[in-house]
């Protein structure tokens, strides 16, 4: 298969696109926000297929481009259910497959008579492991991730982990961009639990080297969707105290592969304890990263993908009523995408 990534996120180069190259498939990265037009690039690569995650800002980029080249778009739908109307739809109603890592939007989709497949975030081994710890990032209990306080199920998880954990001066720090130092945002923090915007090259480091890393989620309503960083952490060989959510409860067990907690009492009460009993919290972590490994890779991402991408392709509507099938070539020899791995 021949793939463009046109949004190198880290969830991309350091996950679900770096797994097809990792399998001896073709991958390019072009970061289409930075580019003019995606035109020079389909002529120079010729891809089978195009990739979005995400996609905002790059909608009128792609379409009608790719229509009139009759390239299919892949879309994987990974703000559902949140933006599912404002971003995913629209997207989903250009590609010839939609997928998503929220089972319950696959309903959602058929009402639009959409066929939507659920993609699932994960973890990469080569990249999501453990690493010999640090001083530099050796804190009892770390945050990596951006103040998403719009999300009521993430405000409410803020407040029930992270505000008890800095109004009682534990050796916390916070990672992302500055919007946690924001005084206007619903939540933020004072700077000295700040540490700054983390590279992701840092992140398993960082989780390698952390006694706790904490899980926030902006859904809780989902059997499957859940924050990214869970199956990143468990990746890392990080010990994870995560905000309850139904996805967590399904796929992992508490206290076993990971810990979860429901309320400002139950977070300080598990900080107290797995703070003073590292060999549990070690126990734990290896458990959660071998579950991870077994079942949530984006190597078995990949494959499931690549049973559906097998099926003949469907172009939207708004094109041809037509379908044409495109078959799905052996692995080659990978070639150097635009943008580094």
């Amino acid at each position: 298969m021949k793939i463009l990534f046109v949004n190198p996120a880290p969830i991309i180069k350091y996950g679900i696109g770096k797994a097809f190259a990792e399998q001896g498939h073709e991958i390019f990265f072009v970061s289409l926000a930075a580019e003019k037009s995606l035109r020079p690039f389909l002529d120079d690569i010729k891809p089978q297929y195009v990739f979005t995650e995400n996609g905002t800002g790059l909608f009128k980029k792609l379409f009608p481009l790719l229509e009139h080249r009759e390239i299919p778009h892949i879309y994987w739908a990974i703000e559902d259910p949140v933006d599912f109307h404002q971003l995913s739809l629209p997207y989903a109603r250009k590609s010839a497959w939609t997928f998503t890592p929220c089972k319950e939007s696959i309903a959602d989709y058929r009402k639009y008579r959409i066929e939507a497949y659920l993609l699932m975030f994960a973890c990469l081994p080569s990249f999501h492991r453990y690493h010999s710890p640090e001083n530099r990032y050796k804190h009892d209990i770390v945050f990596v991730g951006n103040n998403y306080a719009r999300h009521p199920a993430r405000l409410q998880g803020m407040n029930n982990i992270l505000r008890p954990l800095m109004d009682r001066e534990y050796d916390i720090k916070i990672y992302g961009n500055e919007w946690w130092l924001n005084p206007d945002y619903p939540f933020n923090i004072e700077a000295g639990y700040y540490g700054g915007y983390l590279p992701n090259e840092e992140f398993p480091i960082l989780c390698s080297s952390a006694a706790i890393n904490l899980g926030l989620h902006s859904v809780n309503t989902s059997t499957t969707m859940m924050s990214m960083r869970t199956f990143e952490v468990l990746g890392c060989g990080g010990f994870y105290l995560s905000q309850w959510t139904p996805a967590i409860e399904r796929m992992f067990k508490n206290h076993y592969h990971l810990v979860w907690t429901k309320s400002e009492e139950e977070t300080i009460d598990l900080v107290n304890y797995y703070l003073a009993h590292p060999e549990e919290r070690k126990k734990i972590a290896l458990r959660g990263q071998k579950e991870v490994y077994e079942k949530h890779t984006y190597h078995h991402r990949v494959e499931d993908m690549i049973k559906i991408l097998k099926k003949p392709v469907v172009f939207p509507k708004k094109r041809a009523s037509t379908s044409a099938s495109i078959r799905i070539s052996p692995a080659k020899k990978i070639l150097l995408p635009h943008q580094p791995l």
